[in-house]
């Protein structure tokens, strides 16, 4: 079953010669308990990709069926309600509320949708609790690692039970032991609940959960990415990463260092300072 339905889909952003098509007359379809990995270098067009997809960006042409929802031909004023029901969304940055505590984030989704306080409540704890966190439900973000933001982040998404989620580089700001936790999550919400996942990252190790990966590039989709031309070695976690493609580099007397991950680039250069 087919719970996204992608056809001919084309984002231009400007106009005459500074017209640029992010997303070029791309078509595809993901069933049901598929995880589908996105990649491309910086500027490709994925993550424009994945925000029409979330009904955040309108397409310029073709159609996009979630769960038989065409979002292009829904009225702007419905897509909130649509994306709160159908679509989970989890980024790179968390976007957890600083001010409420983790129960607090997951509840709030819950309650926006017209779940009863209590309802709402009791199925925040339980999804925490199924993430292992049920020792950090009354923490507020500044008192949890970056990982258990993360799983916040996640039951938070699953809150009204969505058909899709969708991920905007959900291991970039984490660790290579976080990030991982984090990819058997994604893992078991498809092939244990079902639930179709799509994926934008540059982080390879993603591929070891993927059904898919889909290469884009200059706005459009190929089914498979090229064989890097060279790999280099992560120096913090030891994961080899496209050179050409990595996402995160520094330099430091006069070598290039490639990194798979923010975090491992940060602790890099922490312990090039303490040297």
């Amino acid at each position: 079953m087919h719970i996204v339905n992608v056809t001919h889909l084309k984002k231009i952003f400007g106009s005459g010669a500074a017209q640029v098509a992010a997303v070029n007359d791309v078509s595809f379809t993901v069933d049901q308990g598929e995880i589908v990995l996105i990649m491309g270098p910086s500027g490709s067009g994925k993550t424009t990709l994945l925000t029409l997809l979330g009904g955040l960006l309108t397409a310029t042409a073709g159609t996009i069926q979630i769960n038989s929802i065409d979002l292009t031909q829904v009225k702007k004023q419905a897509l909130p309600g649509i994306r709160l029901q159908e679509i989970g969304f989890v980024f790179q940055s968390f976007n957890v509320l600083q001010n409420l505590t983790a129960l607090e984030n997951v509840q709030i989704v819950g309650e926006l949708s017209g779940m009863k306080p209590v309802a709402a409540r009791q199925r925040a704890t339980h999804l925490l609790t199924k993430l292992h966190l049920e020792q950090r439900l009354h923490y507020l973000p500044s008192k949890l690692s970056g990982g258990q933001q993360q799983r916040v982040a996640i039951a938070r998404a699953l809150m009204n039970e969505p058909k899709l989620i969708l991920a905007d580089e959900p291991t970039g700001n984490l660790d290579s032991r976080s990030g991982h936790e984090v990819m058997m999550l994604f893992h078991n919400l498809a092939k244990q609940d079902g639930r179709t996942v799509i994926i934008v990252s540059h982080d390879e190790r993603i591929k070891d959960i993927a059904d898919r990966v889909l290469w884009i590039e200059d706005g459009q989709i190929h089914t498979a990415p090229p064989e890097p031309e060279v790999t280099v070695v992560d120096p913090v976690c030891g994961m080899k990463v496209d050179a050409k493609y990595a996402p995160f580099s520094t330099t430091v007397a006069g070598i290039v260092y490639k990194f798979c991950s923010e975090d491992c680039q940060q602790r890099f250069t922490q312990l090039d300072k303490n040297k």
